[in-house]
């Protein structure tokens, strides 16, 4: 969809929270394994209670194997995915699909990681560490730089 310009996912979500169960791997009816886990968000009111909110994550196989590490009851999680549903018992189910999940401290701050986090913007830009990445021309300066350590090789 585009909306002023600008391309919008209307079902894409960010969502950070904590872990609170995890399913058993199962099979599809194509026989591809899935599983669940539970997200858990605790909001502080005025009165100094606490409002939870619930959300399910669903897991492909795929998934299962890349954060593996990283899907653990207790774990503080970032989030970015799409919201998705199905059908049962003529009742809407609805999970979240993710796309990456990062690891976050107890204070819900990225968790320094060697290895850097790949993921794609809306619009398919590759994103590096949440950097987009996209060609820049060169300035003047790194121009003649360039051009300064290119010149011994030139004929």
């Amino acid at each position: 969809m585009i909306l002023g310009g600008v391309i919008i996912n209307k079902n894409k979500i960010e969502l950070i929270g904590k872990i609170t169960s995890l399913s058993y791997e199962r099979q599809d009816i194509n026989g591809k394994k899935f599983m669940f886990f539970d997200l858990v968000q605790n909001d502080k009111l005025q009165d100094n209670s606490y409002s939870s909110k619930y959300y399910k994550i669903k897991l492909t196989e795929e998934l299962i194997s890349k954060y593996k590490d990283i899907i653990k009851v207790s774990n503080n999680v970032y989030i970015k995915g799409y919201l998705n549903s199905y059908l049962k018992d003529n009742k809407n189910n609805y999970y979240i699909y993710p796309k990456e999940i990062v690891l976050l401290d107890s204070q819900y701050q990225v968790i320094n990681s060697e290895s850097p986090r790949i993921g794609y913007d809306s619009d398919g830009v590759m994103l590096w560490n949440g950097k987009r990445c996209v060609d820049e021309p060169l300035n003047d300066k790194e121009l003649k730089e360039m051009e300064n350590l290119l010149s011994e090789f030139q004929g």
